[in-house]
């Protein structure tokens, strides 16, 4: 009785490990069976931020990029700067992707190819610490495979991200709206894309432009030894680096841009400030709000920043 007993346990353990096996095995292949679809979708993106990255990350060839966040995307016009330097120019910035971003596509660049000058726009607030700015290196999870310098990166988002990674789903499944839109014909002409750039057209509202009122931060290591890095790496490869801080609606305090400038002097490297320039004071016109030209100031601030960069040393 007790051997019968002993078999009819054993036989409901092999059934629930075979049961278990079967659902893991199911999930595994559901797993990879979307995984792949949505890998194969969002590579097939033909407009949106999820194809100018792809396009910046392996494809661009151009003589100059600029790299940053919305306000390098939508203030920095590349058919300005091929018409005065007679260079290619791609604008690689992406909304609301900072330092860390900045460092993952020029890495992922500069392992291609050198090109002939880099312009990053940059806030001295940049390189505070911020959560968010860690969890959006998420967008990259796509490029993480493919990509070793990039997947270095990515894995400052915390240690658990190669366990994650055994999904194939994982890296898509914040970006199955970007993927859809991305992927449709109308979302071409509904955000115009040249060369990277994107125009803002409205105008801003007349507002009295304020004192900056600046928190105290503290710097983030791991963006300060990006920027670093960056520095090092375009020196080696002979490459040109210009940061640049490009106008606010806003009156900027002196020495705001004290962690920027003073990185830049000790590794004598280009630093232009512009977020008080005079043409832009006071002159609405020219802003879609408060952070951001809109394509008249874009154009103009454009062809002054290159007459600035073709004669100061």
């Amino acid at each position: 009785m007790q051997m019968m007993m002993a078999i009819s346990s054993f036989r409901q353990i092999i059934q629930f490990f075979f049961k278990l096996l079967l659902i893991v095995s199911v999930i595994f292949v559901c797993d990879k069976g979307i995984g792949t679809i949505l890998k194969h979708f969002y590579f097939r993106q033909e407009s949106g931020v999820g194809y100018r990255s792809t396009y910046a990350i392996d494809s661009t060839f151009a003589d100059v990029l600029i790299f940053g966040s919305s306000r390098a995307n939508h203030c920095y016009v590349p058919e300005v700067f091929e018409d005065s330097l007679h260079y290619t120019c791609y604008n690689a910035g992406r909304d609301g992707s900072y330092v860390l971003y900045t460092y993952a596509i020029f890495k992922a660049i500069t392992t291609r190819y050198n090109p002939k000058l880099i312009i990053i726009d940059i806030r001295p607030g940049d390189l505070n610490y911020s959560t968010s700015e860690y969890e959006r290196l998420s967008l990259l999870l796509p490029y993480y495979q493919k990509h070793p310098e990039i997947s270095r990166i990515i894995d400052f988002r915390g240690p658990y991200e190669k366990i994650k990674l055994i999904s194939a789903i994982y890296p898509y499944n914040s970006l199955i709206l970007q993927i859809i839109i991305g992927n449709l014909d109308y979302n071409k002409d509904r955000v115009p894309d040249i060369k990277g750039f994107v125009p803002y057209f409205n105008v801003m509202k007349y507002e009295r432009m304020d004192t900056l009122q600046i928190g105290s931060f503290s710097i983030d290591e791991n963006k300060n030894r990006a920027l670093k890095d960056i520095i090092s790496t375009c020196k080696q490869k002979r490459i040109n680096l210009v940061f640049v801080y490009s106008p606010v609606w806003s009156i900027s305090q002196s020495g705001y841009s004290g962690a920027i400038s003073e990185l830049c002097f000790k590794n004598g490297i280009r630093y232009i400030d512009m977020s008080n320039y005079p043409t832009f004071n006071n002159h609405p016109e020219y802003f879609n709000d408060w952070d951001h030209l809109n394509n008249d100031g874009a154009r103009v601030f454009s062809s002054i920043l290159i007459n600035k960069i073709m004669h100061t040393n």
